[in-house]
């Protein structure tokens, strides 16, 4: 990190804590947001965990809040750290930069596994300059969507301000700009993959949840992990796929969903667990 990037992130924290009122809180983060737009400010590698670095970009809402605060949305994560042990496989589904996938890595261990899947280019790019990073050889990233079909579709990016938006419905996303992209399913990646245990699965596709429970109806029947899903309304309505439709699939598999908290997000947990848990091959 330069001493110029690191002076102005210390004194944007020193500022966040010592700030006494909810107004004026975030204009020390707006002008570094700012001082990187025009170049003064740019990427720096951060370590937000002890021994895990992330290349973060304070214009990004994830990575600013990563930057300042150390972490991001702190009722998923301390949920997928308490959840997962060593030897367990973690599956990351819209990874984005990899705050997810580095501290499930970390959690899991030499002997576990993590599943990586980011459609989005840009963010995959700097997904797998922080796992190379970390050396993290027990992470697999794979470059596709998952929905219910194998396909090639268009991925509709959000601006700068918010790259973790990028969507697969242009409603849903800030900006005009779309690329081709992969499309499989989860079942099929993880058949091709040798994937055959699965602990848990984070879903966060910006609405589009609902197709990635289609493609992955052998792993909950089979495999039975737990899923944590963030299920916004104003994402679910726009993509066409009510909140109902979501739990009445997971009801079919026999699923009970519950709030989590923090961003939308809801654990769905198998009712039965005849088929194990999910540790066992």
């Amino acid at each position: 990190m330069t001493s110029l990037t690191k002076m102005a992130l210390s004194s944007i924290r020193s500022v966040r804590r010592a700030w006494p009122f909810a107004f004026g809180r975030d204009f020390g983060t707006y002008a570094g947001a700012f001082a990187t737009k025009i170049g003064l400010l740019g990427s720096e590698w951060y370590e937000f965990q002890p021994s895990l670095w992330m290349r973060l970009n304070i214009r990004d809402l994830v990575q600013q809040t990563i930057l300042l605060e150390g972490v991001w949305d702190p009722a998923l994560t301390g949920f997928i750290q308490s959840n997962l042990s060593l030897n367990d496989v973690f599956i990351d589904v819209g990874a984005h930069v990899g705050y997810f996938t580095l501290l499930a890595s970390r959690r899991v261990g030499p002997g576990g596994r993590v599943l990586s899947i980011e459609p989005n280019p840009f963010a995959l790019d700097q997904l797998r300059q922080n796992v190379a990073r970390n050396g993290l050889h027990n992470v697999l990233i794979e470059h596709t969507a998952c929905g219910e079909s194998r396909a090639v579709v268009q991925l509709y990016l959000h601006t700068e301000s918010n790259s973790s938006m990028a969507s697969l419905y242009s409603g849903s996303a800030v900006g005009s700009t779309g690329v081709e992209v992969p499309c499989t399913t989860l079942d099929d990646l993880c058949q091709e993959r040798g994937v055959r245990r699965v602990r848990l699965v984070k879903v966060d596709v910006e609405g589009a949840e609902l197709f990635v429970l289609r493609g992955m109806r052998r792993i909950m029947r089979e495999l039975r992990p737990a899923i944590v899903l963030e299920l916004h309304p104003q994402l679910l309505e726009d993509v066409g796929t009510p909140f109902e439709a979501v739990l009445a699939l997971l009801q079919d598999f026999d699923y009970v969903l519950e709030p989590l908290g923090g961003h939308a997000n809801y654990v769905c947990r198998p009712r039965s667990t005849s088929l194990d848990d999910g540790r066992t091959t």
